[in-house]
């Protein structure tokens, strides 16, 4: 089985300190970490270090920045044969600042000068011995011809939505797995109740609807029996840092689909890994493993 990843990826450096101070005062980091990011890129990263076949599509600049975000994609054994560099480019990147104190964040982002993914740079070879697609809506041009591709090969397609956009519809109609955020989720379908919730996205073609609702946990519901599944958080964890714990659960259910787990136990294990992952700093500095996420569900 094999995972494509197609989507953002990026470098971010991360600083802890002990309160967040005003303009014009210096301050000494607690922790200090440069981590690589970016929804799609952190799910295969997260893949890979649970076994699984991964590669990604993004697009970086030629810089040393670039350069850099590749190198934590391909340590992590994720095949980067197919990120292109963009000449002259200047590579997307963010800085947080986390207060220990109290866990507020303060966020800043550059997305460079590194332009969308064109459909010329990447060629739909790319999907050759894919088992799974994951798109994060990041290059939905792209994504939108490798979709329609990955349909016609009978390649499983999962979308992680969480802001609307141009063609977002149309992306999630070439959908078999739709994860949204509860907010992405009500402004798409147009209703706010779960169970109609996930029903009227169902109705827009994917045969399985996900929907995360952070400290209340998530919801599913499935073309099959049309039944609604609900999971609570997880909740024995020591909360640090959520940053990355989207990118996991969207690794948790890409696994889960890939053991043919059913819906509840996919849940649980999504719940359950991506609370784990948020007991660090950053969002892949905690990722864990397989094995700890079973354990935690008893």
């Amino acid at each position: 089985m094999r995972v494509l990843g197609v989507g953002h990826c990026t470098l971010d450096y991360i600083g802890v300190v002990d309160r967040l101070v005003e303009p014009d005062f210096n301050k000494e980091f607690e922790q200090f970490s440069t981590q690589g990011g970016g929804a799609a890129a952190t799910a295969v990263v997260t893949l890979s270090r649970w076994g699984v076949e991964t590669g990604f599509v993004g697009k970086v600049g030629s810089d040393i920045r670039g350069a850099e975000i590749a190198r934590t994609l391909a340590e992590e054994g994720v095949d980067t044969s197919a990120l292109v560099h963009q000449a002259d480019g200047v590579s997307q990147m963010s800085m947080v600042l986390i207060e220990s104190s109290t866990g507020k964040k303060s966020s800043y982002i550059t997305r460079g000068t590194v332009t969308a993914l064109r459909p010329d740079e990447v060629p739909l070879s790319v999907l050759d011995g894919v088992s799974i697609l994951l798109c994060d809506c990041t290059h939905l041009e792209v994504e939108l011809e490798l979709m329609r591709a990955a349909k016609e090969r009978g390649i499983t397609v999962v979308l992680d939505a969480s802001q609307m956009g141009a063609d977002v519809r149309e992306a999630v109609s070439h959908t078999d797995y739709l994860v949204a955020s509860e907010r992405f989720a009500s402004q798409f379908a147009g209703v706010g109740e779960l169970e109609n919730l996930c029903a009227t996205l169902l109705e827009k073609g994917p045969s399985t609807a996900i929907v995360t609702l952070g400290n209340e946990g998530s919801v599913a519901m499935s073309s099959a029996d049309g039944k609604l599944v609900r999971q609570p958080a997880y909740e024995d964890v020591t909360v640090f840092d959520t940053a990355g714990a989207g990118e996991i659960f969207h690794a948790a259910i890409i696994y889960s689909i890939q053991q043919g787990w059913e819906l509840k136990k996919t849940l649980r294990f999504a719940n359950v890994a991506a609370a784990l992952g948020c007991e660090g700093i950053g969002g892949r500095s905690s990722i864990p493993t397989v094995d700890e996420s079973l354990a935690r569900m008893g």
